[in-house]
C-alpha cells in the first residue's frame, strides 16, 4: 500500500492524537486512574514468590482489564505463575516468559494459551523489554500493514506472526521506526495504538 509523505504525516499525526486523547481526555480518565493503580501494585509486590501478591496482582489485571480469567480459574493462574520461578526472566526481559505464563491447564482441565493476559503480567513486570498484545493492538497494526513511503521504506508484516511474541515486539519496534516514534518508550506506543484501535472499532459500530 503506497502512501505519499502526506498521508503518511496524516497518519502519524492521528496516532499522535490517540496518545494525547489517552493522557488528557476525560473519557479516558478512568483508564489512566486505572494504570496508576496497576504501576503502584507491581512496584508494591515487583517478585512472583508469594501466592498471595501474585494473586492480588492477577485479579487487579483480570479486573482492571476485563480478561474474564474467571473461566479459567483466577487462583488457579496465580498458583501457576507462583510455581513459575519467574523473577529472573522478567527481570531480564526473557521472551520464554510469556510462553510460561500463557500456557496453563485451566480449572476445566483445558489446556488454553492466554497470550494477552500474559503480554500484560509481564510488561507490568518491565515495560521497557516487554510489549502488550490485545485486539485494539492488534487492530491498530493490522490498520497501517503495508504502508509505505516514496523513498523506500516500509511497515509490513504477516498478521499471523503478532500472535508470536518475538515477532510482535519486532513488528512493534518496526511501527516505531516507520513512524518516526522513537521517542516514544514502551507503554506510550501501547497507549497509542490501543486508543486509536479501540476508537476505531467504537466508529465501526455505530
Amino acid at each position: 500500500m503506497q502512501g505519499d509523505l502526506a498521508s503518511i504525516k496524516g497518519c502519524q499525526e492521528d496516532l499522535i492524537k490517540a496518545l494525547d486523547f489517552y493522557e488528557k481526555s476525560t473519557e479516558y480518565e478512568h483508564y489512566r486512574e486505572q494504570e496508576a493503580a496497576v504501576v503502584s501494585l507491581f512496584k508494591k509486590y515487583p517478585k512472583n514468590d508469594d501466592l498471595t501478591s501474585v494473586l492480588l496482582k492477577v485479579c487487579v489485571l483480570d479486573s482492571f482489564y476485563s480478561i474474564n480469567l474467571r473461566v479459567h480459574g483466577i487462583y488457579k493462574m496465580a498458583k501457576h505463575i507462583h510455581g513459575l520461578g519467574l523473577d529472573k526472566a522478567l527481570q531480564n526481559g526473557d521472551v520464554s516468559a510469556i510462553e510460561r505464563v500463557a500456557n496453563f491447564t485451566n480449572s476445566n482441565g483445558k489446556q488454553v494459551n492466554l497470550y494477552s493476559f500474559a503480554s500484560k503480567y509481564c510488561f507490568h513486570h518491565n515495560n521497557e523489554k516487554y510489549v502488550i498484545y490485545d485486539k485494539y493492538v492488534n487492530k491498530s497494526l493490522c490498520e497501517f500493514n503495508g504502508l509505505s513511503d516514496d523513498k523506500g521504506n516500509s511497515f509490513k508484516f504477516i498478521v499471523s506472526h503478532l500472535k508470536d511474541y518475538e515477532n510482535l515486539v519486532k513488528i512493534i519496534d518496526d511501527f516505531r521506526i516507520f513512524f518516526n516514534f522513537k521517542q516514544y518508550d514502551n507503554r506510550e506506543i501501547d497507549h497509542m495504538l490501543w486508543v486509536y484501535g479501540k476508537e476505531k472499532d467504537n466508529k465501526e459500530k455505530k
